[in-house]
């Protein structure tokens, strides 16, 4: 009975010592063809839904094609009947799972980026063309310290999720246009689309071909001034008031200040929610700073006129006025210099 339960460990000790052997079978099709492997990528914009600069994301529509050539795929055009074989939708993802392909994905998409449509098409000289529609939400560091007034530079990052630089090459094609003519963003106009290659480092040390599809686009800042800058203005000028008014009425003075400085607040808080929690300040952020820097004026000079008033009313006076015309152009000037200097 021994000598059985002693072979059977010894033929798992044997199992366990001998080598994996790959499939000799599968090695034309999970490996690249030759190193590296020049891969072209066509890339065009379809649409920009949101840009949302508050978690420096944007969604957006896209099409992008890869091409490249694998000896290993081509075929007799004559005995199959044509110099191509389509494949879409899911016959298309089958067919990539039994051959090899650069495995292109949007490298900077948050969350799962959907793939509407998907077409493969493999030509009898081993030529193949993989073209993919995509709507998904990407990630994109934005540069908000001159906001309202700022741009941003959106962009989409496609790039090889298994093969590095040294297997799969990008290249940028120029056969089609970038983005369509007659896009149209809310709140945003777009200057440019551009494209280009680099190579990306990552920690673990390797370095993998990225292809960078740059979207410049400049905010449309009208909503902003109207929503914001006017109201702001508006508010600073009712505070203004107080430096026309009596001195004895320091009560009414401070009361003004008061809901024009809780009025100011509001606002502050909803800009601070579109935007995100940034170390630095932007030019709104700035704006804000002067205006609650006017208010304490405004009220600490509405003090000190009511106890000037009681020794010298016509010295109360004056300083009323000359600090009404002070601090309102200052005012005026602080603001210019906040929008309107690079």
């Amino acid at each position: 009975m021994r000598l059985p339960f002693v072979l059977c460990l010894l033929g798992l000790a044997l199992a366990a010592r001998a080598e994996f052997v790959p499939d000799p079978a599968q090695r034309a099709v999970d490996l690249p063809p030759q190193k590296p492997v020049p891969v072209r990528v066509n890339f065009f914009l379809l649409d920009i839904n949101a840009i949302n600069g508050a978690e420096e994301t944007f969604n957006a529509a896209l099409y992008f094609d890869v091409t490249w050539n694998d000896p290993r795929l081509r075929f007799d055009a004559e005995a199959f009947g044509a110099d191509r074989a389509i494949y879409t939708g899911e016959a298309a993802v089958e067919q990539l799972e039994r051959m090899w392909s650069p495995e292109i994905t949007a490298s900077n998409a948050t969350g799962d980026a959907e793939v509407v449509e998907r077409v493969l098409t493999i030509r009898s000289d081993g030529t193949v063309e993989f073209e993919v529609r995509m709507v998904g939400q990407f990630s994109s560091p934005m540069e908000l310290s001159r906001f309202p007034f700022d741009s941003q530079k959106l962009s989409i990052q496609l790039e090889s999720f298994v093969w590095n630089s040294d297997e799969v090459q990008l290249e940028a094609s120029r056969d089609l246009a970038s983005y369509r003519e007659d896009l149209v963003l809310r709140d945003w106009r777009i200057l440019d689309v551009t494209t280009s290659i680099d190579e990306q480092r990552y920690v673990t040390g390797d370095t993998y071909s990225r292809f960078t599809s740059t979207i410049l686009v400049q905010r449309e800042s009208w909503f902003y001034i109207w929503s914001i800058l006017f109201p702001l203005g508006l508010v600073t000028f009712f505070a203004f008031l107080c430096f026309f008014w009596d001195q004895e009425t320091l009560s009414e003075r401070v009361a003004q200040v008061l809901t024009c400085l809780l009025t100011v607040t509001a606002q502050s808080l909803a800009v601070s929610d579109d935007l995100p929690k940034i170390s630095y300040f932007t030019r709104i952020d700035y704006a804000f700073l002067l205006t609650y820097f006017v208010l304490l004026i405004v009220a600490v000079e509405s003090i000190y006129a009511k106890m000037l008033n009681e020794r010298n009313h016509a010295l109360a006076d004056r300083i009323d006025y000359r600090a009404a015309w002070t601090v309102s152009l200052a005012y005026l000037a602080g603001m210019l210099l906040v929008f309107f200097v690079p």
